[in-house]
Parts: structure tokens; C-alpha cells; sequence
């Protein structure tokens, strides 16, 4: 168990924002069973509501039209969750475990997953129509001027599956405070705002989370963290990983992060 009880608690990031470059994760696909095989099965329960095989628009080429697809929401939306939850699946096979998790933008299906909120099948289902419903002519349109109906369309589609309490605690990216009986509410998931990240550090590290570990593509909210932690407040050391960057020390127990602040 590399980073877990080492520090306080464990909070796991799943930001949005960030796309997946092509190529991103190679290393872990190169190297990781664990993290393949999970990436296969995330992708094979995309596919079908997508143009191409998820995999060949992740791994493309550079500078290829297929690589470019990763520009298109209909296409970066779910290469971000598959990124995540098969480094979620990764990190599980390692023991590292988190206490909280945290969800933002298109992050937050893969944190809901994570919580157990929803099982892979509903949230591939999620992440899949809403895809599907941005593939259409004005995709990449700006958020604001997306359509109403593509989002009601999405809300009916939330409205069948099957959400459960979150058996762990699930940090709201719209109120920056853990979620309960709202998840199983359509327009809960439908939801933006901007993003409260000060906010939700505070609450979290009051919280005592001590170990911070973003997943995804990128490092942009661990990157933030010094800048957001309380100075009032003990606790010692915060230590940042992001998984894309640190992965090689995470794997082999660290005694600090790259991304270490003080708390």
C-alpha cells in the first residue's frame, strides 16, 4: 500500500477540463495488465456509441485526423472517463484506496463510479448517449450554446439507471460538500457551475485529507493545491500526486510527492 494511511486521509481527483492527448496513457497501457484490461473493457462498452473505436482515436497518431477527434467533446468526454476509471482500476490492483473522492465536469461520472454511485454499465451508459448526443453538427459547440435539448435528452437518459448512496464520501464539484440523497436525482449529473476548487480543499482538508491524487490526463488541480490550502490549520505535510506524472513513484511507495505542499 504505497501512499494509503501514510498521511491522513485520501482524497481521489477526477477533474474535467483537461483533455486526453493522443498517446496519453501508453506508459500504463505498455506496462499494467491491470490497467489494459481495464481500459479494453471501459472501451468496448463505449464503442458502440461511438464513430470509431475509443482506443484508436486515444492511441492515434499525432497530428492525424483520427487523433484530432480528441478535440471533439463527443470524443474527449469519454476518453477522460475511460483514462480515469482504468486508472481507478489501476491504483485498486496496487491497494491504494481512496477515503474521498472528488468529481468535476466530465469527471464526475468516473468519480460517481468510483463511489459506487452507479455501476460501470450505467455510467459507460451515461457517458456513451451523452456522446451521441453531441455528435451532430454543432459539436465542438461552446457549452452555452448547446441546445436545451441535448441536455433534456440526457436527463431522460439519467433517469433510467439505477443510482445507489455513495458508499464512499462524494464531493460535489456544484456545492463543494459531500452528496447524498441528490444522486438519484436526473438534474443533479445535468448540473454545471464553475468550479469551487478553494472551497472544496478547505472542506476536505478540514476533513483531514492529507494525500491529494489527481487521475485523468494532466496534473491541473494538484498544480493548484499549494495555492488552496488552508495556512491556519495543522496537519503537516499535504502531499500532491497526479497519477500521469507520478506513477512510477506511487507504484513504488513514495515518502513524499512531487507535488508535496505544506498544510
Amino acid at each position: 500500500m504505497p501512499i494509503e494511511g501514510r498521511n491522513g486521509r485520501t482524497a481521489f481527483l477526477f477533474p474535467g477540463g483537461a483533455a486526453a492527448r493522443p498517446g496519453t496513457g501508453r506508459e500504463l497501457l505498455d506496462v499494467f495488465p491491470a490497467f489494459a484490461d481495464a481500459l479494453d473493457d471501459i472501451c468496448a462498452r463505449l464503442d458502440p456509441y461511438l464513430g470509431l473505436p475509443l482506443k484508436c482515436v486515444m492511441f492515434a497518431d499525432d497530428g492525424t485526423r483520427t487523433a484530432a477527434l480528441l478535440d471533439r467533446e463527443s470524443f474527449a468526454g469519454p476518453a477522460v472517463f475511460a483514462l480515469q476509471v482504468a486508472q481507478y482500476r489501476l491504483l485498486l490492483s496496487w491497494g491504494v484506496r481512496p477515503d474521498v473522492v472528488f468529481g468535476q465536469a466530465a469527471g464526475r461520472m468516473a468519480a460517481a463510479y468510483a463511489a459506487g454511485v452507479f455501476s460501470l454499465a450505467d455510467a459507460c451508459h451515461a457517458v456513451g448517449t451523452l456522446a451521441r448526443l453531441l455528435d451532430g453538427p454543432a459539436d465542438p459547440a461552446p457549452r452555452s450554446s448547446r441546445p436545451a435539448g441535448i441536455l433534456d435528452a440526457y436527463g431522460r437518459t439519467l433517469a433510467t439507471l439505477h443510482p445507489r448512496a455513495p458508499r464512499l464520501p462524494l464531493v460535489s464539484d456544484v456545492t463543494a460538500r459531500p452528496v447524498g440523497a441528490e444522486t438519484a436525482e436526473p438534474e443533479f449529473w445535468v448540473r454545471r457551475a464553475p468550479l469551487r476548487w478553494a472551497e472544496t480543499v478547505r472542506v476536505l482538508h478540514g476533513d483531514g485529507v492529507r494525500t491529494w491524487l489527481e487521475l485523468g490526463p494532466g496534473d491541473r488541480l494538484t498544480r493548484l493545491l499549494p495555492h488552496c490550502l488552508p495556512d491556519c490549520l495543522p496537519g503537516g505535510t499535504a502531499s500532491a500526486f497526479a497519477l500521469p506524472r507520478d506513477w512510477a513513484a506511487l507504484r513504488s511507495g513514495p515518502s513524499t510527492g512531487r507535488g508535496a505542499a505544506q498544510g
